[in-house]
């Protein structure tokens, strides 16, 4: 009799010890399962944030070309000068030859246009941007194709990274790769208006920088074919 409840004794130890066992390793693989950061884990990206560009939140793109249209209208230096960010500045696009090159400058001053022999022009355009396809200049009828103002915010202008690798072929300007790429990205945040004035074309790029729109590049090269 002793001997058979020691024996049940010792298979409700052992059923017991067995027990408590298992559910100490449950516990720790539950342990184990909550030290991992969370944070560690990849979180999904939002494509649309990464593609879409800031949307502009100040003045409008229209206002800000009839603003700059007004301040060639009137030569004001200041009004002008609101719209160039000092630490881009602007540059300018013009022809002395042959070959285009460009300038650099952070103020703009009616009283010293670049090149000094070259007057800006003194518009009395009154109308409305077009957005659309930008105008062409025919060197054999020495004519654009359509008149008017025309920003194309379809696609971004090139002419400002084209002008510096034709510089560094041609003049052997020793511009730098990532002089370059800086343009580059400019050029990616801006659009090309053009304006075909009866006096004189009036031809500029405006970037969004946080927001604002900047006056950054006045091309007096293109529409010359004296090549």
């Amino acid at each position: 009799m002793v001997k058979k409840i020691l024996g049940v004794w010792l298979i409700a130890v052992f059923l017991f010890s067995s027990c408590n066992r298992t559910a100490e390793k449950k516990e720790s693989q539950l342990d184990s399962i909550d030290t991992i950061a969370k944070d560690t884990l990849p979180i999904p990206s939002d494509s649309t944030d990464t593609i879409q560009e800031q949307a502009p939140q100040g003045e409008s793109l229209d206002a800000t070309i009839m603003n700059i249209i007004q301040a060639f209208n009137k030569q004001d230096s200041k009004a002008l000068n609101n719209y160039i960010d000092k630490t881009v500045g602007y540059y300018t696009i013009y022809r002395p030859g042959v070959q285009a090159i460009y300038t650099h400058a952070v103020a703009f001053d009616f009283n010293h246009p670049i090149p000094d022999y070259y007057p800006y022009p003194h518009t009395n355009f009154l109308g409305k941007v077009t957005i659309g396809q930008l105008p062409v200049y025919d060197c054999g009828k020495e004519a654009w194709n359509k008149k008017g103002l025309f920003c194309n915010n379809k696609q971004h202008p090139t002419e400002l990274s084209h002008t510096a690798k034709f510089m560094n072929e041609i003049s052997d300007a020793k511009i730098s790769n990532a002089e370059i790429q800086k343009l580059k990205a400019l050029e990616a945040k801006s659009y090309r208006i053009i304006l075909t004035d009866k006096n004189a074309p009036l031809i500029f790029h405006i970037t969004n920088k946080n927001g604002k729109w900047m006056f950054t590049v006045l091309d007096r090269a293109y529409g010359g074919c004296d090549a």
